[in-house]
């Protein structure tokens, strides 16, 4: 129905994220809960990030895919930091990393592709190259995730690590037991990442065409860029 087009429901979407993460920034700075405040802060440029990169570069990116984004940024931020379901639900993370190794490498993929597949640029890659590119692209932000994790805890004493059962040493907690939970986010990121590469390969090489469901999102993304894409 057009009344509910996937740019309508984005901009529903951020619209509710944002005022809820508003909220809680006025509380959390009301509540002098500084660590959940500055999460808070954090999240909320998340949400309004995409729509000013939007606008100062002119690049469209296709309303399905801010929707997943939308609601991954909400999944991990909003109810995962300010709400603590890191804490309370023990695969909350794991499901998290899992979902965004997928996203990653599906990026990874669209990416790779569309230098495959621009005229301008006289490249042309195997199908396994694609999805060992997609796979190290997928991996590669989870590492650079987890350094940014253990850089934050390290200088600020906090635990975005999600280090249980904490141990007072020298008087702060010993966030070195985060070692646990990084390591278990890089494999479950390498398993995700590997799972799209396997079915990108497999697509590639069944030479489905350029309009199928595993390209879609690489297709709107031409068509609402074109100049990007010009010949």
């Amino acid at each position: 129905m057009k009344g509910f087009s996937s740019t309508k429901i984005e901009a529903y979407m951020r619209w509710v994220f944002i005022t809820l993460t508003a909220l809680a920034v006025g509380y959390n700075l009301w509540d002098q809960s500084w660590e959940i405040f500055w999460s808070a802060v954090i999240t909320l440029i998340l949400f309004m990030l995409p729509t000013i990169l939007t606008k100062r570069t002119k690049i469209s990116i296709p309303a399905p895919f801010q929707i997943i984004i939308l609601l991954f940024i909400f999944a991990s931020m909003y109810l995962g930091e300010i709400h603590n379901y890191f804490y309370r639900y023990r695969w909350w993370d794991r499901m998290l990393h899992t979902s965004s190794a997928v996203l990653l490498g599906y990026i990874g993929f669209l990416l790779i592709y569309a230098l495959n597949k621009d005229s301008r640029i006289q490249l042309r890659l195997s199908p396994f190259f694609m999805a060992l590119f997609s796979f190290c692209f997928a991996l590669t932000v989870g590492t650079i995730w987890e350094i940014f994790e253990y850089v934050v805890d390290a200088s600020l004493g906090v635990n975005m690590q999600k280090a249980r059962n904490l141990e007072l040493v020298y008087g702060y907690f010993d966030t070195r037991l985060g070692l646990l939970d990084t390591m278990q986010d890089l494999i479950v990121d390498a398993v995700g990442a590997l799972f799209v590469s396997i079915v990108g390969y497999l697509h590639i090489k069944r030479k489905q065409p350029a309009d199928s469901a595993f390209w879609k999102y690489h297709q709107q993304f031409i068509e609402e860029n074109p100049e990007i894409f010009e010949k």
